[in-house]
């Protein structure tokens, strides 16, 4: 198939509270557009994360910490969906995929969590596809808010490209670990947001990936708290804000 999707109805049940309204009536449109009627576009019920790699990828105080949170099960789940959708990339069942999340991830480290992200969907998921033998991974992380979270996971592994736009002025490059951010300012424009994410994928060009995550972020649209003002519904095929696992 060309797309594979990952989605769970407890997302929009049990959801962070800014997200959950959004995710059910955005699958259900996803649902009512055809796009899924063929065989190239199909939906899959997502799992929870396996609880090894959860706890592989954090450590023993921040588990201790998740034991009690209203969230941790759904976190689980969003984990899993981005981890299935990234295994049917990863094992050629699909071209791409999109994982729909009731959490979000970007800013959970091995220790800590803030801004509605508990676990690192995507620390977690490369876990366990560098089990299933892939060892180079390029990250575009195209939220307004920096991701942070994810940066305390590959700082030190140049096998693991990561580009970071944000709404901040700040632009840091280390070429030698790949670590990329990019600052669009507070309010940057369609036009700024475009620019920076070629320009970051322009960086990205010589290094030879397997896997590649897009990032989509929850508040992307230019009515969020995100700073940027580009209207992004045009970057995702069905006007969601969910985190997404894309392919080879």
């Amino acid at each position: 198939m060309k797309v594979a999707i990952t989605y769970h109805e407890d997302f929009g049940r049990h959801g962070f509270s800014v997200l959950k309204e959004r995710i059910q009536p955005s699958f259900e449109k996803l649902m009512e557009s055809g796009l899924v009627d063929g065989i190239e576009v199909q939906v899959f019920r997502a799992k929870p994360a396996p609880m090894e790699l959860v706890a592989k990828a954090h450590t023993e105080g921040h588990m201790a910490n998740m034991e009690t949170d209203q969230y941790r099960d759904v976190a689980i789940l969003s984990a899993g969906s981005v981890m299935m959708a990234a295994e049917m990339v990863a094992a050629g069942q699909a071209e791409s995929a999109f994982a729909f999340t009731g959490t979000a991830g970007h800013h959970a480290s091995r220790g800590s969590c803030w801004g509605f992200c508990y676990f690192n969907d995507v620390a977690i998921t490369i876990l366990r596809l560098k089990e299933m033998g892939f060892e180079r991974f390029l990250i575009v992380d195209v939220d307004p808010h920096f991701g942070d979270g994810t940066r305390d996971f590959f700082r030190e592994d140049p096998d693991v490209f990561h580009i970071n736009l944000h709404s901040g002025t700040g632009e840091e490059h280390d070429p030698q670990r790949n670590n990329y951010d990019i600052g669009l300012s507070f309010g940057a424009d369609n036009e700024r947001f475009l620019s920076a994410l070629k320009s970051g994928l322009v960086l990205a060009r010589d290094f030879d990936f397997q896997i590649a995550f897009v990032i989509f972020g929850h508040d992307s649209h230019q009515d969020d708290y995100g700073g940027i003002q580009p209207n992004l519904r045009g970057l995702s095929p069905d006007g969601s804000d969910s985190k997404g696992s894309c392919g080879r």
